[in-house]
């Protein structure tokens, strides 16, 4: 697909990156505990539904570079998304989700991890992204935030670096979403806690880079956590987290 460039008025190339989460998927066991291995879940017929809504509203957006972390969940996203796009898809594991230290080594060795207990108190879920910014914090005792955004910003800012893309849809995950919103505004992990990002949610980033270098002059912010299936939010109450902690209390109580 051959498209314009963008130029912004000081003649940066003015780029647009399409952030996507990927669509819902079930993270609870039947027996109310967390799925063995996260990194291999798929979407539920409810998170098909989503992408598809996504991809029809979707259709008519020229799209010419189309990125993934690889996991299942976003391949399968991006899939729906892109619709008869023909589109090669790159694959970028440093841009996958939070990973818990047993993840982590599994993902390393190449196998499957054993599941992480839950703390007893479930307001330990509910919030865990509250205090991402501060040193040394980990989520369920897993990755360290701040080597989660070292990896992932990294990543990014990688894919900012290839030329001859002008729109790019990314697949990701919540926790990279906030990582990478953070960095378009510069509040790093700071505002980790703040940003809601709704399964199969869209966020739309320009990014003003110098036509020469492709370093990064500016970013502007046109959207965040837009949804097809309820724009307003008029449902949405709780947040991703605090719906989780409810399965895992409800499953709990039998």
């Amino acid at each position: 697909m051959t498209m314009s460039p963008r130029i912004a008025f000081d003649g940066a190339l003015r780029r647009r990156v399409y952030l996507f989460r990927h669509g819902d998927v079930a993270y609870v066991s039947n027996d109310g505990s967390i799925v063995a291995d996260p990194r291999q879940v798929h979407l539920t017929r409810q998170g098909q539904e989503e992408a598809d809504a996504m991809g029809r509203m979707m259709a008519d957006v020229p799209v010419d570079k189309a990125v993934c972390s690889g996991l299942p969940r976003t391949r399968q996203t991006l899939a729906r998304i892109l619709g008869d796009r023909d589109l090669p898809v790159e694959e970028v594991p440093d841009l996958e989700e939070l990973r818990s230290d047993r993840a982590q080594a599994a993902y390393e060795q190449g196998g499957a991890p054993d599941p992480v207990p839950l703390p007893d108190d479930l307001s330990e879920v509910a919030y865990a992204f509250l205090n991402a910014h501060e040193p040394g914090m980990r989520y369920r005792n897993g990755e360290v935030f701040a080597d989660f955004e070292g990896r992932v910003v990294p990543a990014f800012e990688g894919l900012l670096k290839v030329p001859g893309w002008h729109n790019m849809a990314l697949v990701a995950h919540g926790g990279v979403n906030r990582v990478l919103l953070g960095w378009a505004l510069g509040t790093g992990l700071k505002t980790f806690g703040q940003f809601e990002q709704d399964t199969c949610c869209l966020n739309v980033l320009d990014i003003d880079q110098d036509p020469d270098s492709l370093a990064v002059r500016r970013v502007l912010v046109r959207a965040v956590n837009a949804t097809t299936y309820d724009p307003p939010k008029r449902d949405r109450h709780l947040t991703t987290l605090e719906g989780l902690a409810h399965r895992l209390q409800e499953a709990r109580q039998g």
